[in-house]
């Protein structure tokens, strides 16, 4: 309860300092995923099958994820223009993000070969609050 308390007063402060880098809509570029994932803990909503995650992207590459009550580990990076993440040994996948109406999005390719959303962020904290 304490750990929620202080995440949530941790997002006030947040959107008081306002940690958005793309002031329009659009995709995001490099210098902008590595912005705003470098050394920050981010909230995530999965689209698909509405579960929540927090994950700390450490500025070496490490990432620590808290989702369904489990703690994951696992490997970040940022290359062409997408942000890759391999979680506990699992393949790599590199997805493109945009920002739309005020929130950031990450999108996967369909089996139609169209562009879909997946996750939307909720927060971005800096440091390790988990």
């Amino acid at each position: 309860m304490k750990r929620l308390a202080t995440l949530l007063a941790a997002a006030m402060l947040a959107s008081i300092a306002g940690c958005q880098v793309k002031p329009d809509s659009g995709l995001l570029n490099s210098a902008e995923l590595q912005h705003l994932f470098s050394n920050k803990t981010v909230e995530s909503y999965n689209l698909i099958n509405g579960s929540t995650s927090f994950t700390y992207y450490a500025e070496d590459g490490h990432v620590i994820q808290h989702r369904y009550w489990e703690k994951r580990v696992g490997r970040w990076s940022i290359a062409d223009d997408k942000i890759c993440l391999s979680m506990s040994g699992k393949k790599e996948s590199c997805r493109t993000m945009q920002y739309e109406g005020g929130k950031y999005y990450k999108y996967r390719e369909s089996s139609q070969g169209e562009q879909e959303k997946i996750i939307r962020y909720r927060q971005f904290l800096v440091g390790n609050q988990l």
